[in-house]
């Protein structure tokens, strides 16, 4: 659960009488450059020479969401960041701001996160200061670097950092895999100062103890919770256990004991799988995960206390493990008190796929709630599945998926289920964006849609795209009238009152066009299109 908050400046009335006298002439033009998704193609949101890959993104108060990707324009894989507004248009430039000039020829896994104000902070591998260190960046919500600190032992060997905010205290925490062990530091927001005098240290015994995500607490006293992958020996089982760590660097779920809960213990992650997780505030942690053999897919749910609601291994899927279910994603929803899971399924040995999904109470015990088989989103074809999404829609879930006839001719499809599992939309699945070369795809929720991102390859080299899929089963629909600049469906007073306070200035918020000045262009958007 996010908490985010945004201020806005003092109002000015200069210029009103004279901005009406231009409306008509304006609307058609301003309209037109104010609005970047549209049905006939996806958008580029970050381009350039050579490949821009490995998208992160995460939503902000206006409906729109800050993005970071890999850039390799001038090689080295520089780390980039922008923010955009619900209908997709840039705010920090056409093609971001560089966070940091990297000298790597390949990459590895990353994150980021918006904190209060419409913030980014972006967690990465970092070679400026010489060897291979963990940078964690803060941006402002206009693309300024607030601040960069870098941790990490000279000589050894990093990875896997991660990045999120408590929102009690609106502390940063960090995590970072070293060495065999897995590192954990608390950040002044302001300052980006290590609040630790150490930081805190993770290892289960003699066991490799890799950090596999870091979410906030899922209850009000605050701090995180770490989950890494166990593993003894380079053969041995890879298992996964959380650790909560408060605000003060005291490990433990209970006064007392350092111990961590175990989410599952039976089995093993293939090599190289560090999966995702996900705190829903008053409710727990949610893990998914697949284990090698057989190879299935699971669902954990850890109480605010961590104790394991869903058995001590987690809930299968399915009942049968005749097909290979491999690489699950999810998203869990409070309010609904649902998980949702997708994932896709081969025929052992075949080029045969499918995709299908599956629902969970979060207060449950693991039933499965669409069938022992799942629903089911594409039928058993030739055609070879890969990189899934999920996201909450406030009743039911919209699933995206990425679908193979051959190399370099991906597709993105589209379909959203009601909550008993059944077809919200009545074409079914929807063509989202046709065959290219894509990977890495991320995702997340406007009130009124789900915004897909992914690396593409359609002109050769990669661009990182973007489109919007409504609720409605709608592609490419713009959110909101133009005009509506607080994103709540009407265009009046608050709206008015936005542009106003923000008038000869550059404020991203009231800047509607994203001209560089909030003026008159922009007060014609909210006269044009008053409810």
């Amino acid at each position: 659960m996010h908490y985010i908050f945004c201020g806005r400046a003092n109002p000015c009335h200069t210029y009103i009488v004279k901005t009406k006298i231009v409306i008509g002439a304006c609307l058609v033009s301003v309209a037109a450059a104010c609005l970047a998704w549209t049905p006939t193609s996806s958008t580029t949101l970050g381009g350039g020479a050579n490949d821009q890959v490995q998208p992160k993104m995460s939503g902000t108060t206006d409906g729109g969401f800050c993005m970071s990707w890999f850039d390799n324009a001038t090689g080295g894989y520089d780390v980039r960041a922008n923010r955009f507004n619900a209908s997709g248009m840039p705010m920090w430039g056409a093609n971001g701001v560089l966070v940091a000039d990297r000298s790597f020829s390949s990459t590895v896994d990353y994150s980021s996160w918006v904190v209060s104000g419409n913030q980014f902070a972006v967690a990465y591998n970092d070679d400026r200061l010489g060897g291979d260190r963990i940078s964690f960046s803060l941006l402002s919500d206009a693309g300024a670097i607030l601040w960069t600190t870098t941790l990490g032992t000279a000589g050894a060997s990093v990875a896997n950092p991660k990045v999120c905010q408590d929102p009690f205290d609106g502390s940063i925490y960090g995590s970072w895999l070293e060495n065999s062990a897995s590192k954990v530091q608390k950040f002044d927001v302001t300052t980006g100062a290590a609040i630790w005098s150490t930081p805190v240290t993770i290892q289960d015994g003699t066991a490799q103890t890799w950090n596999a995500d870091l979410w906030p607490a899922a209850d009000a006293t605050g701090g995180v919770m770490l989950s890494c992958v166990r593993q003894v020996g380079f053969t041995g089982a890879k298992t996964i256990k959380a650790w909560r760590i408060s605000p003060t660097g005291v490990v433990g779920w209970t006064a007392g004991s350092t111990a961590p809960s175990v989410v599952f213990s039976t089995g093993s992650l293939q090599f190289g799988n560090y999966p995702i997780c996900q705190s829903v505030y008053g409710v727990g942690y949610v893990f998914c995960w697949y284990t090698s053999g057989p190879l299935q897919s699971y669902v954990q749910v850890l109480n605010t206390a961590g104790v394991a609601q869903f058995g001590a291994n987690g809930a299968a899927v399915t009942s049968s493990t005749t097909l290979n279910r491999v690489n699950p994603t999810f998203a869990a929803d409070g309010p609904t008190n649902r998980v949702y899971v997708v994932w896709p399924e081969q025929v052992p040995n075949t080029s045969t796929y499918s995709v299908a999904a599956q629902s969970f109470a979060l207060n449950g015990t693991g039933t499965r709630l669409w069938g022992e088989s799942g629903a089911s989103l594409l039928s058993p074809t030739t055609l070879y599945s890969a990189d899934f999404t999920a996201v909450r829609c406030g009743g039911g879930a919209t699933f995206a998926w990425q679908s193979s006839t051959a190399f370099g001719q991906t597709s993105l499809y589209a379909r959203r289920l009601n909550d008993d599992g059944s077809n919200a939309w009545s074409s079914g699945s929807v063509l989202v964006d046709g065959a290219s070369s894509k990977s890495k795809m991320v995702s997340y929720r406007q009130s009124a849609a789900t915004v897909v991102v992914w690396s593409d390859g359609a002109t050769g080299s990669a661009d990182i795209k973007g489109q919007r899929i409504g609720n409605d089963g709608s592609v490419g629909a713009n959110p909101t009238l133009p005009g509506d600049v607080n994103q709540d469906g009407v265009v009046n007073g608050t709206d008015l009152a936005f542009v106003l306070a923000g008038w000869g200035t550059s404020n991203p918020i009231a800047d509607i066009n994203h001209d560089g000045i909030v003026d008159g262009l922009d007060l014609a958007f909210v006269l044009a299109g008053w409810s």
